[in-house]
């Protein structure tokens, strides 16, 4: 009788969670799951955001290696590494025909030889070079601009041999880089260290070209707001045999 009662007793001692209990345990779970949740998206977000600064930077850096090495190769082989009474241009410049004016070069006139640059401005640069071992290249490096006249703008490479070039061929277009946010991506530099200046200075005398790249991204970065891009900057100088 006795071990009956006690059991009635504690089973009537014993009860389950109130309705107020139950609502605030779950309030505070949802709480906790929607700290999480944002906290995961945030994350995420700054992931996405690092992996596109990160492309952005490979990209561009990418381009900017591929110019920087074909510049160093602008003018090799020149004229000095060949018997010059066997070049064309030799002929010439005995003749008097040819000079060393930037209108007149003549190493244009040998299909072996490279001319170095040929032409320049702030934003397209035309060079000669054996640049891959397979003979003088034409190379073209110059800024597209959208129909707008503003950037962003896209920045392409593009070579031709020189023997096609001087039968009038023009390049193929097969390396570009999107995202450009300024024409202004070349700079030149004298012997002497001044900067070229199209209107009073030889072509020849350039020794250096500068590049400045300032690239956006085409895909806004999240983790700030949807109206903020991720840019990234690169400046590089290279010596040419001009």
């Amino acid at each position: 009788m006795k071990s009956t009662d006690y059991k009635t007793k504690k089973i009537g001692t014993q009860r389950g969670f109130s309705l107020i209990e139950l609502m605030a345990a779950m309030a505070i779970l949802t709480i906790i799951v929607g700290v999480l949740t944002d906290g995961i998206m945030q994350i995420q977000k700054k992931s996405a955001s690092d992996v596109n600064k990160v492309g952005l930077a490979q990209q561009s850096r990418q381009f900017m290696d591929q110019i920087l090495r074909d510049l160093r190769q602008a003018g090799y082989p020149s004229q000095v590494i060949f018997d010059a009474t066997t070049l064309t241009s030799y002929a010439s410049s005995q003749a008097g025909t040819c000079d060393t004016s930037t209108t007149a070069r003549c190493c244009t006139l040998d299909v072996n030889v490279a001319c170095g640059l040929v032409s320049f401005s702030s934003s397209a640069i035309q060079f000669e070079g054996d640049i891959d071992g397979s003979g003088v290249s034409e190379v073209y490096i110059q800024v597209v601009v959208p129909s707008s006249g503003n950037c962003p703008c896209t920045l392409q490479r593009g070579t031709t041999t020189k023997l096609n070039y001087m039968g009038g061929g023009t390049p193929q277009y097969y390396t570009e880089l999107d995202g450009l946010m300024s024409q202004n991506v070349f700079t030149a530099f004298n012997f002497d260290g001044t900067a070229y200046t199209t209107s009073t200075n030889n072509l020849l005398n350039v020794k250096n070209i500068g590049l400045t790249l300032y690239v956006q991204s085409p895909h806004a970065d999240t983790s700030y707001s949807s109206t903020t891009y991720p840019t990234t900057t690169m400046v590089s100088e290279a010596r040419i045999n001009n």
